[in-house]
């Protein structure tokens, strides 16, 4: 069954058809284009009016356009198409003064017959498709262009790419941000502790001292001198008691233990509190480095933010290229498949594009065939 009569796509996956005419309904079909006057008119032209009248008859007309008229009304009254009911087969009949006159008309209306139904039959779709499916190709051109510019105005090389960059990119960042948070807690929490301890720990200690103890010296000189004065003097002189009572009151004062003391002391630091201190120095350049880096983190996710809040509301814009885009695509797509479905089937050689109709001709004074390509047949 030929796509003259039945829809059958060559590409897609639509490739069985239910809605297949009836036999005697092509027939039908095909027997109004052999009747039809314009056939006629066709057949006339190609075999001569001299064949259907008769040269005698065509001498006698008064002009050409007379001629053809009554040739025309000749072939009317002399050929006779018919059908059989629930047949596919098309009987043609052409009454004439000898069968060579008939052969050559009827073989002449099958020739005619195979070009006039190739015209009829002619696709007239896809040429309308084609010109659409070029305006929508302009159409997409122009799209595309404003896509391009909309994308190189806004400084973005493809709108999802840079969203999902950006979405990565904040989550990375935001993650760092949140890791530098608890080194700076830590950090901060350590510090405060260790000013705590520095502030319980002396920065300076004794590191050495000397004793005060001339007193005592004193009380051994005077214990000295009485043993002198001893050896020379009775115990009770005078001279002897002095010394004594000189060593009494020297003694009385260092039992008092006021008498010692340091009288030379050397201080330097504390060498726990140095360590603490040179700890402490080390967390505070580290909590402001800590500090510092936060600083250029949160600056990051602020630019971060903006930029996505751009895209945001950027995304509206993008939306409706890139579906305006995406509908010519797949308008543009339909249409092809269209074209495609609605192309020609091979020819074969002398039938043209005829893929559904077979006939049984009278053969031509010569001995040949109307047509004797097996494709014309169903």
């Amino acid at each position: 069954m030929g796509q003259e009569y039945v829809y059958q796509p060559t590409v897609g996956t639509e490739r069985n058809s239910t809605n297949v005419p009836q036999v005697n309904e092509i027939a039908q079909a095909e027997a109004a284009i052999l009747n039809s006057n314009e056939l006629k008119r066709r057949v006339i032209q190609a075999v001569g009016v001299e064949t259907v009248l008769g040269e005698r008859a065509a001498e006698r007309a008064v002009s050409a356009e007379a001629a053809e008229r009554s040739a025309l009304r000749t072939m009317i009254r002399d050929l006779e198409v018919s059908t059989a009911p629930l047949s596919g087969v098309i009987q043609l009949s052409y009454e004439a003064r000898d069968a060579d006159t008939a052969a050559a008309v009827l073989n002449g209306l099958l020739d005619q017959y195979l070009i006039y139904r190739r015209e009829v039959f002619q696709d007239r779709m896809t040429p309308a498709l084609q010109e659409q499916r070029e305006v929508f190709e302009d159409e997409l051109m122009d799209a595309d262009s404003a896509y391009e510019a909309f994308l190189r105005t806004n400084d973005i090389g493809d709108f999802n790419t840079a969203r999902e960059s950006l979405g990565a990119s904040y989550q990375t960042v935001f993650a760092e941000r949140l890791g530098v948070d608890a080194q700076l807690a830590q950090v901060s929490n350590r510090l405060a502790r260790l000013r705590l301890e520095l502030g319980s720990v002396p920065a300076e200690i004794v590191l050495n001292q000397q004793l005060n103890v001339a007193a005592q010296d004193q009380v051994l000189l005077l214990r000295t001198e009485r043993e002198n004065l001893l050896a020379r003097y009775q115990p009770d002189s005078q001279p002897v008691r002095d010394i004594e009572e000189r060593i009494a009151q020297l003694q009385a004062f260092v039992n008092t233990g006021t008498a010692v003391g340091p009288r030379e002391v050397q201080t330097g630091p504390n060498p726990i509190w140095v360590s603490l201190d040179t700890e402490r120095i080390q967390l505070t350049a580290e909590r402001d480095s800590l500090i510092g880096r936060r600083s250029v983190l949160e600056a990051q996710l602020n630019d971060l933010r903006n930029r996505q809040s751009r895209l945001t509301e950027l995304e509206s814009r993008n939306a409706t290229l890139s579906a305006d885009r995406e509908v010519l695509t797949s308008n543009i797509r339909e249409f092809a498949l269209r074209e495609a479905r609605a192309g020609r089937p091979p020819r074969c050689p002398r039938a043209g594009r005829i893929t559904s109709a077979s006939w049984s001709a009278p053969r031509r004074p010569h001995g040949e065939p109307a047509c004797a390509c097996p494709a014309c047949c169903w």
